[in-house]
């Protein structure tokens, strides 16, 4: 069986799960030996759109590989020509859905993935609907850094049916508790989150409770480090000054009427 990005998690029957604090706490994510375990081996960091499309729709690929256990049952006739018309349509939208966030706005930018991205800094987004989840990858420079999982809450979901019982079983299947932040977007969080690291990559857990989703978001750890000097255009504050106006009065603004006698009324009768 083929490990996926966010591969199910099985937990043994009858087990229980410790009960996790949503509290928030300080400090950096903790550090787990590893999560190799939500990774996928055909995908790493650093890939080019291209390649990642490849790996999904070339022959033989992901899109292939799920589809051949279904297409080895049926004989060649309708049943088989919609199933693979099927197929392909998914393989061509993957393909087409390869988004630069430059000068136009998307509609990403109504959506939760608004603070995941930024404008004219050659970053872009690609989207792709399989195995029951909603995944984004994610580049900068055409380099893949980021992959967003975007997963049910319900009860009988991989991560169960709220946000406490995802913290719960992603920390047992890590093996130890993460660090809970609370929403704070003068900090950079957009949404209450847990988060963990290994030695290459950062896991962020998002809560979407109100939408009965939770984010699984995977980080390419050097990107993030970097993130300040790969994202040299800054966006435009709407409120800020036209800089004109703003070298005009960057001394203040002094009142013409200011030498004016103190209490003078210029509706009152000139003195005699």
């Amino acid at each position: 069986m083929k490990r996926s990005i966010l591969a199910p998690l099985v937990v043994a029957a009858g087990a229980l799960l410790a009960a996790v604090s949503l509290a928030a706490s300080s400090g950096d994510a903790p550090v787990v030996a590893s999560l190799s375990s939500l990774t996928q081996k055909e995908i790493h960091w650093g890939m080019n759109h291209f390649d990642v499309t490849e790996t999904y729709n070339k022959p033989t690929g992901l899109f292939d590989s799920e589809y051949a256990p279904q297409l080895a049952k049926l004989q060649p006739g309708t049943a088989m020509d919609e199933l693979e018309t099927d197929r392909d349509s998914r393989k061509a939208n993957f393909a087409r859905s390869y988004t630069e966030f430059v000068d136009s706005p998307t509609g990403y930018d109504v959506s939760a993935l608004h603070t995941e991205y930024t404008y004219n800094n050659a970053e872009a987004i690609q989207k792709l609907i399989k195995d029951g989840k909603t995944r984004y990858f994610f580049y900068i420079k055409d380099r893949l850094w980021k992959i967003y999982d975007e997963l049910p809450l319900r009860a009988d979901g991989p991560l169960g049916a709220t946000f406490q019982s995802a913290v719960a079983k992603l920390g047992t299947l890590l093996g130890g508790a993460p660090r809970i932040r609370s929403s704070d977007p003068a900090q950079g969080v957009d949404l209450p989150t847990a988060d963990w690291q290994d030695a290459s990559t950062h896991l962020r857990l998002v809560d979407r409770s109100g939408e009965h989703i939770v984010g699984v978001v995977l980080e390419d750890k050097r990107t993030l480090a970097n993130l300040a000097s790969l994202r040299t255009n800054k966006a435009a504050d709407p409120f800020a000054l036209d800089p004109s106006i703003a070298a005009i009065t960057r001394h203040g603004v002094s009142d013409p009427n200011a030498g004016r006698q103190a209490g003078s009324d210029a509706g009152a009768p000139r003195r005699r």
